[in-house]
């Protein structure tokens, strides 16, 4: 099994302050750290609006699983009801060594 990469690019609902959104995307953390085959996280912002989300998970189905368990909880659905979905590129890729 290889490592799985989880890629999300996305931009704020209008009217989201920058400041909103990037606490409650740290806020979500300490949750994925709990949850089976995770790796690591890294968040970004543009200076443009655009955000990226990069985990890093022990193989694909830890990513697909978690992907599926963060929609049931709350602390996760206060961040994701601050993303534009209509602007939201969401890929798992599995690691190339």
């Amino acid at each position: 099994m290889s490592e799985a990469i989880e890629l999300v690019v996305f931009s704020a609902k209008p009217g989201v302050k920058d400041t909103e959104l990037k606490a409650a995307a740290l806020s979500v953390t300490p949750i994925l750290e709990k949850m089976p085959g995770y790796l690591s996280r890294e968040f970004g912002a543009s200076g443009d609006g655009q955000y990226v989300d990069i985990v890093r998970w022990k193989d694909l189905s830890s990513a697909q699983a978690a992907a599926q368990q963060v929609m049931k909880i709350p602390e996760c659905g206060k961040f994701f009801a601050l993303i534009d979905e209509s602007k939201m590129q969401f890929s798992h890729f599995q690691k190339v060594k």
